[in-house]
């Protein structure tokens, strides 16, 4: 999102995406989609993994913000009381699920009805597609659940985060599994390769500070920045991201 002076002078509670002072805003990364002081510019942002590579640009240079409209082309009914996730298959069809249902199925849209190929009777928090076309899923347990796409069988996936249980999934690009979740002691966030192993741990901060309250989603950038929707209360959200140096901000 392009921001142009004007609003961003209009923003009060507009910060550093990196510091969170009060600092002037004078960049931004389009890479990390950060705005920048000048100290986080010169002496913090470099250090994020590919910096050399990232876009920082003038705030001055941005321009107008770009005005996106969105029409709707097709819409198709379907079977659960809502959708609460969705996850693209390399084949076109798309796996759908509400929890409140315990329902989760893969579909296809066909003209103007959604053909339902496979379906499960089973609690899901949270899905993601794996690049070999596996459905993983979050039944709110500690291991994951895979659907296969050759077989189309419900077995134990090797991803486990015991003693936590899993949330929100998502896929890296080079093919790592993210997974939110917890316990009544901690909220983290595990990655795991594609061997179930985990690589690495997010759960207290370089103060030694618990990082989350309750991450609800999570999601990353192909340069390998992490971003996870952090819900601080029933009426308050939160973005926190950091790249694989762990470099932490919140907004």
């Amino acid at each position: 999102m392009a921001f142009s002076l004007s609003g961003i002078r209009s923003q009060a509670l507009a910060k550093c995406g990196i510091c969170e002072t009060d600092r002037p805003i004078k960049w931004k990364c389009i890479d990390c989609d950060n705005l920048l002081c000048n100290h986080c510019k010169e002496k913090v942002h470099p250090q994020f993994q590919n910096a050399k590579d990232h876009r920082v640009v003038n705030i001055k240079d941005l321009g107008q913000p770009t005005v996106v409209e969105l029409n709707i082309n097709k819409q198709y009914l379907t079977e659960l009381t809502a959708v609460q996730c969705m996850s693209y298959c390399h084949d076109d069809s798309l796996w759908i699920c509400y929890n409140r249902d315990k329902k989760i199925q893969r579909v296809k849209p066909e003209g103007t009805k959604l053909n339902i190929l496979s379906n499960f009777n089973i609690m899901v928090y949270g899905i993601a597609v794996t690049q070999s076309n596996n459905l993983l899923i979050s039944t709110g347990k500690s291991k994951l659940k895979q659907i296969s796409s050759k077989t189309g069988a419900l077995t134990d996936s090797v991803y486990n985060m015991s003693p936590f249980i899993t949330s929100a999934i998502h896929i890296t690009s080079d093919n790592k599994v993210l997974v939110t979740g917890g316990n009544k002691y901690s909220k983290v966030v595990i990655l795991m390769n594609q061997n179930g192993d985990h690589e690495r741990v997010y759960e207290h901060d370089q103060h030694k500070q618990p990082i989350f309250t309750f991450p609800r989603g999570i999601t990353s950038t192909r340069n390998g920045n992490i971003h996870v929707f952090d819900e601080v209360s029933d009426d308050r959200g939160r973005v926190v991201g950091w790249g694989y140096n762990q470099y932490l901000y919140r907004r």
